[in-house]
């Protein structure tokens, strides 16, 4: 019995999508971009429709969110996945890269935390929050959170606007192995503010553990990156 194969309808929202692409490429980066009204008056459609044109661009990198208004974006931001910090790696790709300190905070360990750091219940652990720049732009919020017994006086000496990693490494400690998982999800609304975006911004979730030459566990890490303007790239050899 022969297979029927049916070609893939085109939808409304695809067609305007390509027509929006096409007035994106006369403008320049950070040009305003027409509201969702202005676009469904030019192209004779519903405002829902112009909608998921743009959240599919904005998810793309093609446009990004300012406040109230949408703006032409830059290119997206590449990442490699490597063990190494956000600093190091914006640097080697050519932008300014910067830390915005929101929070050192003392936790004490649950089970959960205690075993991602091969710790006891109940152990001392350091948490550093900051927002993450490149070129200006908010573009991640990332968590750290560190055995407190391995890094004495850690809060006292780091500039929060530098590498972490490598003030981990003064401590005489080597990065051998991390285990990362990647995952896609929205920001809650204090992400979101510290992010610049809102809470509809499509975000990529990656939670490292990562480990010293002993195997024993040096941080457990949480970063938000904002999906339109952060993209990562890894090499895979057999």
């Amino acid at each position: 019995m022969a297979t029927v194969v049916r070609e893939a309808r085109t939808l409304k929202h695809q067609i305007v999508r390509r027509q929006v692409e096409c007035l994106l490429d006369q403008l320049s980066v950070g040009d305003q971009v027409p509201s969702e009204r202005d676009l469904a008056t030019r192209f004779d459609v519903a405002r829902e429709t112009v909608r998921q044109a743009l959240r599919e661009l904005l998810v793309d990198g093609r446009i990004e969110r300012r406040g109230r208004s949408t703006v032409v974006a830059g290119p997206k931001i590449v990442q490699p996945l490597v063990i190494g910090s956000y600093t190091e790696a914006a640097l080697l790709e050519g932008r300014s890269a910067g830390r915005v300190l929101v929070a050192w905070t003392d936790l004490v360990a649950d089970d959960e935390l205690a075993c991602r750091l091969g710790l006891e219940p109940g152990d001392p652990v350091l948490e550093l929050e900051r927002v993450l720049l490149a070129d200006g732009v908010h573009v991640g919020l990332e968590r750290t959170r560190l055995p407190a017994h391995r890094f004495p006086d850690l809060r006292r000496t780091l500039d929060p606007s530098s590498s972490l990693y490598a003030a981990i490494r003064s401590y005489g400690i080597t990065f051998a192995r991390a285990v990362e998982r990647i995952e896609t999800t929205l920001p809650d609304a204090r992400e979101a503010a510290l992010l610049d975006a809102d809470t509809r911004t499509p975000m990529l979730l990656l939670e490292r553990i990562s480990y010293d030459e002993n195997d024993v566990p040096i941080e457990h890490r949480r970063s938000l990156y904002r999906g339109d303007r952060m993209s990562f790239v890894t090499t895979v050899t057999s």
